[in-house]
């Protein structure tokens, strides 16, 4: 076999097993992805908690990289806060060693071919007559297949004598013999890791290598080190954009293992040895290495996570001075979102529950217009300027998250989603357009109390009180909606009891407006602004109702 003929299996087979761990990854996610994130979400009280959960998680869906980026995902999304966030990426380190295992036990102690064909066969022409959770699970089983396939693919690329040796030699500047050696071989695992985004598939790559005999076993060793360090590229990509204390997440992924590697050199001999103990057979073996690869993996990941479990507060306060709070900027615009970050619609789950999330803070940022409102209704002569401006100033960012909402959700729409979560998606376009139009009604009243004020129109004690009630009704409604969001239970009934209390209200003070114009109580101008403002604030309610039936699903 040349060399191009080898390449070609190698990088075929690392292909082949990339894409089985990925399809195998995605399908175990789609089986019990959505109980994962439910158990991620709340199982995380206490660190050791957290700690058993990230092992949990990543056990099952066979993916730190996954079980981190959905932890950075999460701690965006403000369900889980810093310390919570290292606990359970501690256990993912844990949990990700499993794979190595199902190599280590199953590539090399067994016929490969015996296993992947079937799996393959199985897998494939099942799926394409399975549908939804029959097909997740029969994509498992070809994951499976492929990921052996690959495996078996590379073994035999480097089977034969001949190209045992070039491999040799190209190798040879990759050998961990000493101590800066062996940190040079660390950095080389962490490239090799943060380029193919898999430590899973750098492991393998290792395991076959250290199976051959082309590398010896210190210098396996040093390069799993490195793939630790690797592998937390992922979570710092998925961070970028997020929020600050998402980052500091991930930064504290990326510290933990480095300082993983760090105590492992002070002690390389010793630890080399306690290793040599555990794992059964002598170092020196082939046959053996891989299992004491896995050791070395797991014992790694389990001590270096029950070494840094009591000073998660200094690895926090570590992340924290990494990524600082951004200091506050006069001439800087402030962001649009609390919780969105658009890296996040490859996550549908956590990407809707985002959007919702910022919706709320939407809803409460037109509260607060309304809440202006009110003190220019209270107060005309209170400084009008200073509160039409902060007015101006909140529906312009409510349009902003507007639009950037749209574009989010339409990019998540174009995604592959379910059902559920594409009609969820058009629901939550639908309530982004009603919070747009209820910031447009705000604006409106806001001109009519401008206007009112500029031609010196007055409204009677009793009309002001009637309209800021009015508004009080409106605003109870528009709070009750906002909350309900998160919960998305039916809240019809309450909703429309809401309607038709405000409707009933705007009737009667129609009644009476029209009643103060005929005795002159009131201004005809200054009635006829009043007449509008019930009109707007009729429509914020109807608004509101809009959002009841997206929330519950009816629209």
């Amino acid at each position: 076999m040349n060399t191009v003929s080898m390449a070609i299996n190698v990088f075929g087979g690392l292909a082949f097993f990339i894409m089985g761990m990925t399809l195998m990854s995605d399908a175990l996610q789609k089986v019990a992805g959505e109980r994962m994130r439910l158990f991620l979400s709340k199982v995380t009280g206490h660190p050791v908690l957290g700690l058993l959960t990230g092992v949990a998680v990543t056990g099952v869906i066979q993916s730190s990289s996954a079980t981190t980026v959905m932890v950075v995902s999460f701690v965006n999304a403000g369900l889980l806060d810093l310390m919570q966030a290292i606990g359970v990426i501690l256990g993912a380190n844990i949990g990700t060693t499993i794979t190595a295992w199902i190599v280590s036990l199953i590539g090399f102690k067994m016929n490969i071919a015996a296993l992947a064909l079937p799996a393959l066969s199985i897998g494939f022409f099942g799926s394409l007559m399975s549908r939804d959770k029959k097909k997740a699970l029969l994509d498992i089983l070809l994951g499976f297949g492929l990921l052996f396939f690959g495996l078996n693919f590379m073994k035999e690329a480097l089977s034969t004598p001949e190209n045992l040796e070039m491999v040799k030699g190209w190798m040879g500047w990759i050998n961990a013999d000493g101590p800066l050696s062996r940190l040079w071989v660390v950095a080389v695992g962490s490239l090799v890791t943060m380029v193919i985004q898999s430590s899973s598939a750098t492991m393998a790559i290792t395991l076959i290598l250290a199976f051959q005999g082309v590398i010896h076993h210190e210098t396996a060793f040093a390069l799993i080190l490195g793939e630790n360090i690797g592998t937390t590229i992922t979570a710092n990509i998925a961070a970028l954009g997020a929020s600050v204390t998402a980052r500091r997440a991930a930064r504290s992924h990326f510290l933990f293992n480095v300082f993983g590697v760090m105590w492992v050199f002070a002690v390389w001999p010793f630890w080399v040895q306690f290793i040599d103990l555990l794992a059964p057979g002598p170092l020196t073996s082939r046959a053996d290495l891989p299992v004491h690869m896995s050791v070395f993996h797991t014992f790694f990941n389990v001590f270096n996570a029950l070494l840094f479990l009591p000073f998660l507060k200094q690895l926090a306060r570590a992340a924290t001075w990494m990524v600082p709070d951004k200091p506050a900027s006069a001439g800087r615009e402030e962001p649009i979102f609390e919780f969105i970050n658009f890296r996040q619609v490859q996550v549908p789950e956590l990407a809707i529950l985002a959007a919702r999330k910022d919706l709320q803070v939407m809803g409460g940022e037109i509260q607060r217009m309304l809440g202006q409102i009110d003190e220019l209704i209270r107060n005309p002569d209170a400084p009008r300027g200073q509160v039409v401006a902060e007015i101006s100033r909140i529906e312009e960012r409510v349009d902003r998250m507007a639009d950037g909402m749209v574009e989010y959700l339409v990019r998540l729409s174009q995604g592959t989603l379910s059902y559920e979560e594409a009609h969820e998606v058009a629901a939550l376009l639908h309530t982004t357009a009603d919070y747009e139009r209820i910031g447009d009604h705000c604006e409106l009243l806001m001109k009519l109390l401008r206007r009112k004020h500029e031609k010196k129109y007055e409204f009677s004690g009793e009309a002001r009180e009637e309209i800021l009630d009015l508004s009080r009704r409106v605003q109870e409604f528009l709070s009750f909606t906002t909350g309900s969001i998160l919960t998305r239970r039916d809240i019809l009934k309450t909703a429309f009891g809401h309607e038709d209390a405000i409707n009933e209200t705007c009737k009667i003070l129609r009644r009476r407006n029209i009643e103060r114009m005929s005795d002159n109580t009131c201004m005809i101008e200054g009635g006829l602004i009043f007449i509008n403002m019930i009109s707007s604030f009729e429509k914020i309610a109807d608004h509101n109702v809009n959002i009841s039936e997206e929330i519950s699903g009816v629209r």
